[in-house]
């Protein structure tokens, strides 16, 4: 950062500004658009949790956690239905506004997306999940057996009791 100073006569800030501007006008003419707003959603909320982590305060563990679950929830959506949003012109503006949205100081957007929208949903289908998780369960716990039966039957070992 300093040799770039020293050849721009910019101050660091000044940088930083034109960055993030050079950065969003990429997104915006679409020029490694996915790349950029990936990284925005995941360097900087990946940074600020690792800070969390060693923080004294759970209120920065809460706000990031938040984070990660609306970020996880919105990649899903993302991945099932990206090929219909890419349709959207911006969609890729748009979307780096949103995870901005989602972690910036101002507006904790992540903690608002959980409160209104995931938490109700959760709540409301609880009990669905909880029956699925377990029937994935018990097929995985199911499958890790059949798995070290045949490897024993195969190796000719017994089992280790």
């Amino acid at each position: 950062m300093e040799k770039i100073q020293e050849l721009t006569g910019m101050d660091a800030g000044t940088i930083s500004k034109y960055a993030h501007i050079l950065a969003v006008a990429f997104v915006m003419f679409g020029v490694g658009a996915s790349y950029i707003t990936m990284l925005v959603g995941v360097a900087y909320p990946t940074f600020q949790s690792f800070l969390a982590l060693e923080s004294d305060g759970a209120d920065d563990d809460k706000q990031w956690l938040t984070y990660w679950v609306c970020f996880g929830v919105f990649n899903i959506v993302d991945q099932f239905a990206g090929f219909i949003l890419a349709w959207i012109p911006f969609y890729y503006f748009l979307k780096l506004i949103f995870l901005v949205a989602l972690f910036h100081p101002a507006t904790r957007g992540a903690e608002k997306m959980y409160t209104w929208y995931i938490l109700p949903i959760m709540e409301k289908y609880e009990k669905q999940i909880e029956e699925v998780e377990k029937k994935v369960s018990d097929s995985i716990n199911d499958a890790v057996h059949n798995a070290e039966d045949m490897a024993r039957k195969v190796t000719g070992r017994e089992k280790d009791e």
